[in-house]
């Protein structure tokens, strides 16, 4: 059993590739594309939490057994009504700037949520939504 907090900040880009078996290049590729956020020190380092290589592990077999591409991806994670999860009042999210386009999660669009509390990579929404699994039971919650 890990000593750690699951959410903790610890790897490095080449550790946690190296244990993803995946390049630093494929990490950077899923942040742009806003599927990962990793947490930024102060100096603009990057480091991956093991949530972020769950999430890696789970985008890679959406990928690679259910063929999805990255906009799939992006559409699924947005198809779950992250008012379910913050446990906002159904008329909250349906005004809610983000609620507009749900082409993307909430955390990769530009529009950031109005009830924002902490950061993105900290919030709920982010952290619930992992594998397919976990998208499929929120939706049908």
């Amino acid at each position: 059993m890990s000593n750690h907090n699951y959410f903790e900040p610890i790897y490095t880009p080449a550790v946690a590739a190296n244990k993803l078996g995946v390049s630093t290049h494929t990490l950077r590729l899923y942040e742009a594309e806003g599927l990962i956020i990793p947490y930024r020190t102060d100096t603009g380092r990057r480091l991956y939490s093991d949530l972020e290589l769950d999430k890696v592990k789970n985008i890679r077999e959406m990928i690679q057994v259910y063929g999805n591409n990255f906009e799939g991806i992006r559409r699924m994670l947005a198809l779950a009504p992250c008012w379910k999860i913050r446990g906002c009042e159904r008329d909250q999210w349906l005004n809610c700037s983000n609620n507009e386009t749900r082409i993307r999660p909430c955390w990769a669009t530009s529009e950031k949520c109005k009830l924002q509390m902490v950061p993105c990579r900290e919030c709920q929404v982010y952290q619930k939504l992992i594998s397919i699994d976990d998208i499929n039971h929120i939706i049908n919650m």
